[in-house]
């Protein structure tokens, strides 16, 4: 019986017919041609190993002369015990990282014996993963010849065993097929996580009737609001917009000085969920690149999305600019009018107020103060971690 996965096919006995004239030819040619025609017409053994199927296929090449129909069908060949006509061809499943040796003994008008040396190559695997803050990076267990199903620019031959994956704002799945340096071919399916979001926080603890005071924008400033922080000790978060703050730095070291604390509220001021990826990210980037070197501040950590607009894909790119949290309000000052919450209610601990750099903002804040004296608040610096 066949060894398991060995198969047999055997071509149509037709295929090789010994050509007219063959008696012809020894009579004219003699012993010493037809020993040169056998030898010219003898099979010759040959093997494959497809890496695509991890299959081991031998069989027996025909030759070339007019004696070459006779001497097939006077050929018999012999490979795992089985002895098979010389139009067959035998075919053996392999198992990754197999090994197969065999004899194969022609037996005919010219007889051949053989060794067969045989190795299924391992497909590659994913032998690591790195996770970072924008891709996936794998890397396999031996060097990449080809790789399908990828994004492009994903794989590059210049590094054969590194495959990295662009994150995105939701995660990704792909059926990729590696090809091995010997040949070994693997399915790899791979699912790419969404890119971290930086999280979002409404309120802050709201232990011992803290409130936290928040001036949006900088277009503004205001000495008397800096008179009022250095003679109150009030703390107040600035989430500045870049293009406002620039032409007044001297304002702000002392902004710092009085205790005020500087944060990021982009570039422009644009709407961050009607950009790309890219673009909001570099909105995020500008003041974290710039505050520390214009007001000799920490590069900011909290960032407030213009509008207030949100999404995944703003807290994502704040997250790739390098922001720890995004800080909305449950209260807002409305200059004139007084406070506006976020349910229509009174002032509550917790609660995180906006304001905004507009002229007079310094005694609309005054008026602040009071209302929240009168209802047993009282503001407190904003941290990390209000949420």
């Amino acid at each position: 019986m066949p060894r398991h996965g060995l198969r047999l096919r055997v071509p149509s006995p037709g295929l090789f017919r010994p050509g007219l004239g063959v008696l012809a030819l020894v009579i004219v040619l003699g012993a010493s041609g037809v020993h040169v025609l056998l030898r010219a017409a003898a099979p010759s053994v040959r093997w494959h190993v497809s890496t695509a199927r991890d299959t081991l296929r031998i069989w027996l090449r025909p030759g070339a002369s007019p004696l070459a129909g006779y001497v097939t069908r006077e050929t018999t060949w012999t490979a795992f015990g089985e002895t098979e006509p010389a139009t067959a061809a035998l075919t053996l499943d392999l198992r990754p990282g197999e090994i197969v040796s065999t004899r194969v003994t022609v037996a005919g008008p010219d007889p051949e014996t053989k060794r067969i040396l045989a190795v299924a190559p391992v497909p590659p695997k994913i032998a690591g993963e790195e996770e970072t803050a924008g891709s996936l990076v794998l890397r396999s267990s031996e060097p990449l010849i080809a790789v399908r199903g990828l994004p492009p620019g994903s794989w590059q031959p210049a590094a054969p065993g590194v495959v990295t994956l662009t994150r995105g704002v939701a995660a990704q799945s792909y059926r990729i097929v590696a090809v091995g340096a010997w040949g070994g071919r693997s399915v790899w399916r791979v699912t790419v996580p969404a890119l971290p979001e930086a999280p979002v926080v409404w309120f802050g603890p709201s232990r011992d009737g803290q409130v936290y005071l928040t001036i949006d924008d900088g277009w503004y400033p205001s000495r008397y609001l800096l008179q009022l922080m250095r003679r109150r000790h009030v703390p107040v978060t600035a989430f500045l917009i870049a293009r406002a703050a620039e032409g007044n730095p001297g304002y702000w070291r002392d902004f710092v000085a009085a205790g005020g604390v500087i944060e990021d509220h982009t570039v422009d001021h644009a709407d961050l969920a009607q950009l790309s990826f890219a673009d909001a990210a570099a909105e995020w980037r500008g003041p974290i690149a710039d505050y520390p070197a214009w007001f000799g501040v920490p590069a900011p950590t909290m960032g407030r999305p213009p509008y207030g607009r949100v999404s995944a894909a703003v807290r994502a790119a704040a997250a790739a600019a390098g922001l720890k949290e995004l800080v909305m309000w449950s209260a807002e000052w409305l200059p004139g009018k007084g406070i506006e919450t976020w349910n229509g209610g009174p002032l509550q601990a917790g609660d995180i107020i906006l304001l905004h750099w507009v002229p007079g903002v310094g005694h609309e804040l005054a008026r602040l103060l009071k209302t929240l004296g009168k209802d047993g608040l009282h503001p407190a610096p904003l941290s990390l971690g209000t949420g």
